[in-house]
């Protein structure tokens, strides 16, 4: 990352919310206090973790799902981003910026939504560690939604949001394929393509049975499969002129 493409980061993070949070702050209320409500109800009534858990996992698919847009396929598309790189900026200075735009957001919505089940979870009864743990566990989803959804649109995919969500529902359902079917050595393989999110039990199991910094330790490999995936969507879009300069 250089100075410049730091500098574009507040600006990026402005527009996005412009474009993406503001425009859709409708969906957005909908959202929280629907999802919100149903939290409280489901933590005062029944009590239960896995239902609450549930309900959060929804919460957060949601959250992300606006910020899932085929970026650069857009610009390349509709020609946008002839307009964007006329400015003395390189390729990967600036989607470096906006991707760190895109993940600031995802993060303050992870917060947000956070914060509202952390609230219920105290409310009906929950201790902070039952409250916390389903966070810890699966408060990563929208930060990988949206890298994957800069991946997918760097790949030319016009939907960048069923790729992502794609990817990540495969990933969800890995474990349980490799229990039922005999994958053999193709198995191996669609660990490292698809994303670990069946980590995401063991994590809430570790945190539980072993502790905040075991939990935290279970989290790397999703952390290093972003990081993998955001460099290589990067990478792509060193091709954005050349594409541009085809599309015309």
């Amino acid at each position: 990352m250089t100075p410049i493409a730091f500098r574009l980061v507040p600006a990026l993070y402005r527009f996005v919310g412009a474009e993406v949070i503001r425009a859709r702050r409708v969906f957005y209320a909908t959202l929280f206090v629907g999802v919100g409500a149903l939290a409280f109800v489901t933590s005062a009534r029944s009590g239960s973790a896995e239902g609450f858990s549930l309900i959060l996992v929804l919460g957060l698919w949601g959250v992300a799902a606006p910020l899932c847009r085929p970026w650069i396929d857009d610009d390349i598309r509709l020609g946008y981003g002839a307009l964007w790189l006329q400015k003395p900026v390189r390729p990967l200075q600036f989607y470096s910026a906006r991707l760190l735009a895109l993940i600031g957001w995802s993060l303050t919505l992870t917060l947000a939504m956070g914060s509202l089940f952390l609230t219920a979870g105290l409310a009906g009864g929950h201790t902070l560690s039952d409250a916390g743990g389903p966070l810890l566990g699966v408060g990563w989803i929208p930060t990988m939604l949206v890298v994957l959804a800069f991946l997918g649109s760097a790949l030319g995919a016009r939907n960048s949001a069923l790729f992502a969500y794609g990817a990540l529902f495969a990933g969800f359902g890995l474990q349980g394929l490799a229990d039922t079917l005999s994958a053999g050595p193709i198995f191996p393989l669609l660990e490292t393509v698809f994303p670990p999110a069946y980590a995401a039990l063991g994590i809430m199991l570790v945190l539980e049975q072993q502790g905040l910094a075991a939990a935290l330790v279970q989290l790397l490999p999703i952390l290093m499969y972003m990081f993998v995936c955001a460099l290589l969507g990067l990478l792509l879009t060193l091709g954005v002129p050349r594409r541009l300069a085809g599309a015309v």
